[in-house]
């Protein structure tokens, strides 16, 4: 548990708090380490974390320190999307895309490699340093999260194709267009 109990600004309600603390874990949390950083009462951690795995939110997962609460990793996911695809243009969309696939060609000519695997596989030549191995495992973990970001890329620029399809100009909340029900 955190030593340090965080201020909340005021105006900042128990719901708000319990939501912002599961959200922003990288490890599966219990309710009352949640509860304690959100500084709010157990039962209340359980009633808003109960909520939020209803709405899909955050995924319940058993560990040593029992039921506990994390992210859930496809909702993440399709955020992600949908923030690239309302915050960039097509045409941002792709120039990333494009800047990605040269820095993995890069690595590739760089280290003779065609694959992920096959530069993972070098890190045990003991022809290399210990400088040398540890370059290649932080290009290891750039070329991973590359993977990611592509994915979520493609698939931001197909969300923005396919609601252009559709005659809808914005992802936002508050948009006026709808699309009409047939029957």
């Amino acid at each position: 548990m955190s030593q340090n109990k965080p201020k909340w600004p005021s105006g900042v309600d128990a719901a708000e708090r319990v939501r912002h603390v599961a959200l922003t874990q990288t490890e599966p949390q219990n309710a009352g380490w949640i509860a304690t950083e959100a500084d709010v009462s157990r039962d209340t951690a359980v009633k808003y974390l109960t909520r939020m795995v209803e709405h899909g939110d955050l995924e319940v997962t058993e560990t040593a320190d029992g039921t506990c609460y994390k992210p859930d990793t496809v909702t993440q996911f399709l955020q992600e999307v949908r923030q690239l695809a309302e915050e960039n243009t097509l045409a941002e969309l792709t120039q990333e895309l494009n800047a990605i696939s040269e820095e993995i060609e890069g690595w590739k000519e760089r280290f003779e490699v065609d694959s992920l695997t096959e530069l993972r596989q070098t890190i045990g030549s003991e022809d290399l340093t210990g400088e040398d191995r540890r370059e290649r495992l932080a290009i290891i973990e750039e070329w991973e999260y590359n993977k990611e970001i592509r994915e979520s890329i493609q698939l931001a620029i197909s969300l923005k194709s396919s609601l252009s399809t559709l005659g809808i100009d914005s992802l936002s909340a508050d948009s006026s267009t709808t699309l009409s029900q047939e029957g």
